[in-house]
């Protein structure tokens, strides 16, 4: 009997089973269920029927594409982060004591030498008590040296020796207190460097513990920034790098001097550290530096335009184009990748070398089309 000839009843048979006399639900349920396998059954069947009747499969039409015949070659992979000049010796300088700016005697961008005074904070009252306490200790001490004269003679008493001896070095304290008082007044340079800000007024008030005059030191600048904890095991010190300082076109060779071992949690990097040669006179602190590391050289890799690479969300597959009886056949092959720069990615496992990477009209081929391909 013929199978197109049979369906016809069964779909009759379902369509009088729907429509009859109500019947106990999962009795009916488990009949339509059967029936519906069998009918799935016939189905397919009959398809492979159909198909087998049809030997013309439809052709693909040819397609044009370009290629490049892989080869062997340098692949470098860089690291490119910004970074910040900064100086090893960059102070800022508080006030010792609070007290209103009597004279500052720099300005901003003076060199200044270790030592020298910078600005002075009002000291009148301390002044006018060293001036009292000088004046006492004076009198003091006379009257304890001609003391010291009678006891050496044993005339007076021990009493009398004491007191004026306890006298005079009580006063040689309070004085030395209020030396030590008034020159918390004076703001000296610790180092020496250039003023690089006054943050003071004459005038004003000064609070102690607050910045007051920042000095730099300009002969001992390094560059400063953050990488990826993921670097860690590829950056090391001695490691070359290319620093450019954009804002005056200076492109410079150097090496890191410093690797932190320690990843900051907050962020997930870790520091290195440049230094920049004291011949460099045109850099300054706080300039943005671009830095640039080579983590990754492979002398002989296999690389391709990265936008060949198709991604199917579980792996990676490109097209090669295979010569079979004098035709180019396009053929998917799963790719590993490696590492990837600008535009190229590297090509781990997949491919080998002298064979055909289509290139160009990639995007609508099948697996096993007929191509025609103009090598690049």
């Amino acid at each position: 009997m013929n199978k197109k000839t049979f369906i016809i009843p069964v779909l009759i048979t379902l369509i009088i089973a729907a429509c009859g006399p109500p019947q106990d639900n999962r009795a009916r349920l488990a009949r339509l269920e059967a029936q519906r396998e069998a009918l799935d059954v016939q189905i397919e069947q009959l398809k492979a029927e159909i198909a087998g009747e049809t030997d013309a499969t439809p052709k693909q039409a040819l397609a044009y594409v370009r290629g490049i015949e892989l080869q062997p070659s340098l692949f470098q992979h860089y690291i490119q982060v910004q970074g910040t000049v900064e100086s090893d010796n960059n102070i800022l300088i508080p006030a010792q004591s609070n007290g209103v700016v009597k004279k500052i005697h720099v300005r901003q961008g003076e060199h200044v030498s270790r030592g020298q005074l910078l600005a002075e904070l009002d000291g009148a009252i301390l002044e006018r008590g060293i001036d009292e306490l000088t004046h006492s200790l004076e009198l003091v001490t006379t009257i304890y040296e001609r003391q010291e004269r009678l006891w050496n003679k044993n005339i007076g008493s021990e009493i009398e020796y004491l007191q004026a001896k306890n006298n005079k070095e009580n006063l040689e304290k309070k004085l030395e207190t209020l030396q030590e008082q008034y020159k918390l007044t004076k703001i000296h340079a610790p180092i020496s460097g250039s003023v690089d800000d006054v943050m003071i007024k004459e005038g004003e008030m000064a609070a102690a513990g607050y910045g007051t005059i920042r000095i730099v030191q300009l002969t001992r600048l390094k560059i400063t920034a953050s990488l990826s904890e993921n670097y860690i095991s590829r950056v090391s010190k001695n490691h070359p790098v290319k620093v450019l300082i954009p804002v005056i076109g200076r492109e410079l060779e150097l090496k890191i001097n410093a690797v932190s071992q320690v990843i900051d949690p907050n962020n997930r990097t870790f520091k290195i550290e440049i230094k920049i040669p004291a011949r460099e006179k045109d850099i300054k602190p706080n300039m943005l530096s671009v830095v640039t590391i080579n983590d990754y050289t492979n002398a002989e890799a296999l690389t391709v335009p990265y936008n060949v690479v198709q991604d199917t969300g579980i792996g990676y597959f490109l097209f090669v184009a295979e010569k079979q009886n004098d035709q180019w056949i396009a053929k998917r092959r799963t790719v590993t990748l490696g590492e990837n720069y600008a535009d190229r990615v590297e090509i781990r496992e997949g491919l080998s070398a002298g064979e055909f990477v289509i290139t160009f009209g990639f995007q609508a081929l099948a697996d096993g089309q007929t191509v025609s391909l103009q090598q690049d």
